[in-house]
């Protein structure tokens, strides 16, 4: 179990809306999902955020167990019956090519951009807080070359 001072530091990269919970910290390519570093052991570890947080409630996680967006939200850490939850990779992988998450080996938002682009544009969107608008404009608006922002 991770220490008080690693889990308040996962939680202060964590903006709170009334349904997802987002990661804003660390972003990986081309998956799109937050990625959380942290020592333990005097070591450097590095774990997807969703995971580290549903391992916060659950406990460390089989082998052969990962996690599933129900909300389709890459960069939601919220572990909730329809946020986040423990599932097989065949079931996550047929889930996602159900919500068109997963075309051969790309990932996409749904609409052909991107997920790291998507999610490092509701990470900017989240800069200041939780704005609905905002979030829901990064969502949705391919915009500007996300990699002119950074």
């Amino acid at each position: 179990m991770p220490n008080a001072r690693t889990i308040a530091l996962f939680w202060s990269k964590v903006v709170k809306s009334p349904t997802c919970w987002y990661w804003t910290g660390a972003i990986s390519a081309p998956d799109g999902y937050g990625r959380f570093n942290y020592q333990r052991d005097n070591r450097q570890r590095t774990v997807l955020a969703h995971r580290f947080s549903v391992e916060l409630v659950h406990g460390p996680m089989d082998d052969g167990v990962v996690c599933e967006h129900k909300c389709n939200e890459p960069l939601c850490v919220r572990v909730h019956a329809k946020h986040l939850v423990q599932s097989t990779y065949s079931e996550n992988v047929r889930f996602a090519i159900a919500l068109g998450r997963l075309s051969g080996h790309t990932l996409l938002d749904g609409s052909g951009r991107s997920r790291v682009d998507r999610s490092i544009a509701i990470r900017e969107a989240l800069k200041f807080g939780y704005n609905e608008e905002a979030v829901m404009r990064a969502k949705t608006d391919p915009g500007p070359d996300q990699a002119t922002l950074f």
